[in-house]
């Protein structure tokens, strides 16, 4: 994993030259792609290596009461599944600890909203143990949001326009490599602009979530690509800062 990981931030530098950062001479002689290329065909092995074990304990009929993420894919072909598990694998745990490093900034920044944010932690009365528990609270969770659209651990989204069409006034050619930088995106006026306010992600009557807002947050993608452990991430943060508000006060 350190190896793939290595190899990968110096391939992220050559992003502009994609060609030499391939598996073959004489590019394979830089010892950053060897690592780069190294450590995914050991990543793809481990991968494969699960998925064939949950296979034979689905089809011995061991997993007849166990359903997580990796069984509801089994029915994906070998190389979406390893594709998704490798996602699973390396894709999730920096973003996370970024999301909730920048929303302790912020909780810092606004002590109002912090003061808001542990009424709600007080009032849930125990630790919450179960997925209802984390949808109780609500104002976390709304924080988390708009810690992520401010500061979204991800850059930018690469996508290709499937065809012509017009955007701000701009033609863009059927076939154009399209980006999206995602600060940029999520900080226009339309989206709320650079101010930190968690109730924008609220119904207009403040009862829930807009669940129809959620699902279009740009942090996470879009479309068919949309991050796949989205949910899991925003429940990880809420559950970290139920126990960050509730043992401390972030002071700036």
């Amino acid at each position: 994993m350190d190896e793939l990981l290595e190899g990968s931030g110096y391939a992220a530098q050559c992003s502009a030259i994609p060609w030499m950062t391939r598996d073959r001479f004489p590019w394979n002689l830089n010892p950053m792609i060897k690592k780069m290329h190294s450590g995914a065909k050991q990543l793809s092995r481990i991968c494969d290596e699960i998925i064939e074990k949950r296979r034979a304990e689905r089809d011995a009929g061991e997993r007849a009461e166990k359903h997580d993420l990796l069984d509801k894919l089994l029915h994906l072909d070998e190389v979406d599944l390893r594709g998704n598990l490798i996602t699973f694998l390396i894709a999730g745990s920096d973003t996370t600890a970024m999301t909730v490093a920048w929303c302790l900034y912020y909780l810092a920044l606004y002590p109002g909203v912090q003061d808001k944010a542990r009424a709600e932690v007080d009032g849930l009365g125990h630790d919450p143990d179960t997925i209802e528990d984390l949808d109780e609270l609500v104002y976390v969770k709304c924080c988390i949001l708009e810690a992520l659209r401010l500061q979204p651990p991800g850059v930018l989204l690469l996508n290709e326009c499937t065809h012509d069409t017009e955007l701000n006034g701009h033609r863009i050619p059927s076939g154009t490599k399209v980006t999206t930088l995602l600060h940029k995106a999520m900080i226009t006026e339309a989206q709320g602009g650079k101010n930190f306010d968690p109730e924008r992600w609220l119904l207009p009557d403040g009862s829930s979530i807009d669940q129809a807002r959620v699902r279009d947050h740009l942090a996470f993608g879009g479309g068919p690509r949309q991050c796949p452990g989205q949910n899991m991430a925003i429940k990880e943060a809420v559950k970290f800062w139920f126990y960050v508000i509730e043992l401390s006060r972030c002071k700036y």
